[in-house]
């Protein structure tokens, strides 16, 4: 018999990176990155699309899209790599238990604040180290292995061409999953701050016509698949050393029950870690305890009140089961 939260979990492996940009260093020897005309790609992908590819043949694996193009503002840290997570209104931080201030090398001790995210006020955004950022992940159904590749973006204006698509094809083929589709890099002119300029962009388009694409759409996608969650080292075409040095603080203390609030930031992290989805976090603590709790719950920065030591414990203890059989 299936095990209920487990047997219908199947999680998809990474199989490697695509960047838009490679690494050079000034006279001086200091490292930037420098953007492409091109992916750059993993060998095994080379060998398929040729060395310097500007356009990939995709599928996404699940009608998710929060899975596979997860979209945030996201700041890292040369350390402890993925330090703080935003959706422009609200983020959750990791910081020092002693203080006020988000997480540095220094730090013994640290827990996960939720702190007001304003990157128009943000001194992590201003100087670098936070930026918004899409990890979009997808199969390349034309290379070898069973996997999703990872590609990240911190330009706006591919979010925006990738969203729009992602809406157009939905529309049209009424799913998402287990389309053929072709991701680009192409030139688009912008004007930020009011001078003109060109740069490369995402484009995501259908590599067939209308009909072809209705077509495959009548295929059945098959079973719902788990991707595995972003990872959080900084893109290094995206973020150079230099701009993950430590900030200004940022956060603000808490006052509930620490024994409560510890075990809490160490249930989100699990859900983080092995990026569990709405449904299975009702699910669970329906079934177990008649509570209504959903993932975003887990973006606050204490419990809701219905939830006490009890349910937290055992719900940590299924993640960590999990997470020992993935």
């Amino acid at each position: 018999m299936p095990i209920k939260g487990v047997s219908e979990v199947i999680r998809l492996p990474r199989l490697g990176k695509i960047r838009l940009g490679i690494k050079r260093e000034t006279d001086d020897g200091v490292p930037y990155p420098s953007p492409t005309d091109y992916f750059v790609c993993p060998d095994e992908v080379k060998k398929v699309f040729g060395e310097k590819p500007k356009e990939l043949r995709v599928m996404f694996p699940t009608e998710d899209e929060t899975q596979w193009a997860s979209q945030y503002l996201r700041c890292y840290s040369a350390t402890r790599a993925l330090i703080c997570r935003g959706d422009g209104l609200v983020a959750v931080s990791r910081a020092d238990v002693h203080s006020s201030n988000q997480a540095g090398q220094e730090s013994e001790s640290t827990e996960l604040r939720e702190v007001t995210c304003n990157p128009a006020k943000c001194v992590y955004y201003q100087q670098g180290p936070c930026r918004r950022v899409m990890n979009l992940q997808f199969l390349l159904p034309d290379c070898p292995g069973l996997g999703v590749y990872q590609l990240d973006t911190s330009s706006v204006y591919s979010m925006v061409r990738v969203n729009s698509a992602l809406k157009l094809i939905r529309g049209v083929c009424g799913r998402l999953s287990m389309i053929p589709l072709s991701l680009r890099l192409v030139e688009q002119e912008v004007r930020p701050e009011g001078i003109k300029k060109t740069v490369r962009v995402l484009n995501l388009s259908a590599r067939y016509s209308l009909a072809e694409i209705q077509r495959y759409a009548q295929m059945p996608p098959g079973r719902a698949l788990l991707l595995p969650a972003p990872d959080s080292e900084a893109p290094d075409d995206l973020f150079p050393d230099e701009v993950l040095r430590p900030g200004k603080p940022a956060g603000h203390t808490i006052s509930t029950d620490k024994a409560l609030i510890d075990l809490w930031d160490r249930v989100k992290s699990r859900v983080w870690q092995l990026d569990v989805r709405d449904s299975q976090v009702a699910d669970w603590f329906k079934r177990n305890y008649r509570l209504d709790v959903r993932l975003s719950d887990f973006d606050l920065l204490t419990p809701p009140a219905q939830v006490s030591t009890e349910p937290l414990e055992h719900f940590l203890k299924t993640l960590e089961r999990q997470a020992d059989h993935i």
